[in-house]
Parts: structure tokens; sequence; C-alpha cells
């Protein structure tokens, strides 16, 4: 009897523990991966300038790019407009760029995907060598 009374209570515990571990949600979060993103443009078309681009990183892509530059808040900061174009989809960044400092620097983030990259966001720094825009950063592929 005293078996059968402990068999009987290691059951229930059993169930018990199974049943409250499965009602646990583990959280998931995206993963944060490095990333390198360097464009190459021709700014003699302004405010709309085409290029090339690189990453290394998370991203291993290159291909064709385009930029649109905004307006210019007091000759200081502008806003941009930066799609990536590869195989398999799109990725479009928004930049902030001032151009107080020497070479101009800035923020960027990535605010839309189409494809593979749907769901890519991230976010960095920016530097503006001639002709050239050159983010670091993270991405996170939710």
């Amino acid at each position: 009897m005293k078996r059968n009374t402990f068999l009987t209570a290691l059951m229930v515990l059993s169930t018990i523990a199974l049943f409250t571990t499965s009602w646990k949600t583990i959280p998931i979060s995206p993963k944060k991966q490095w990333v390198s993103i360097t464009g190459t443009y021709d700014f003699s078309t302004f405010p709309n300038t085409t290029g090339s681009y690189v990453t290394s990183g998370a991203l291993n892509l290159s291909g064709y790019t385009t930029m649109y530059v905004g307006s210019r808040a007091n000759g200081n900061v502008a806003h941009c407009v930066v799609t990536l174009y590869a195989p398999d989809g799109t990725i479009t960044i928004h930049q902030q760029c001032e151009f107080s400092t020497n070479p101009p620097k800035g923020q960027w983030r990535i605010v839309s995907g189409t494809g593979a990259y749907t769901n890519l966001k991230g976010n960095g720094s920016l530097l503006m060598p001639p002709n050239q825009e050159a983010m670091t950063g993270y991405i996170y592929n939710q």
C-alpha cells in the first residue's frame, strides 16, 4: 500500500511539473549581429544618386543602390533614404546626416525590407568620406 501511495504521489507531482513548465513562455529576443554597409555614389545626379554597395558581417551582399538626399535643415543636417537592391529583396535605410564635422557623420536605421529582408531591423553610425556612405552597426532579424 505504501508503494502505491508513493507511485501515485510521484505521478501527480510529475504531471503538475509537466503542465506548469509548459505554461511558461520563453521570450524570444531578436539576434543582434554586427554589420558594415558601404555605399559608393555618383553625386553628379544630386539629389537622386545611384551607385553600388557592399556589406560584411551579418550580411554578405553587394549590388546596386539608390539614395535620395532630402532637404537640409540650416545646411548642417540632411535626411536621406537609401535603398539596397539584392537578388532576394530590398532593404530601405533612413539616414540623418550631419555636415558640421569633417568627414560628415550621422546615424542610420533600417525602416523596411522586402523578400528575404521583410523582418530585418537595424541601426548604427555613419561616416561620409567623399562619395561614400560607411555605415556600421547592428541588425536584428525578427
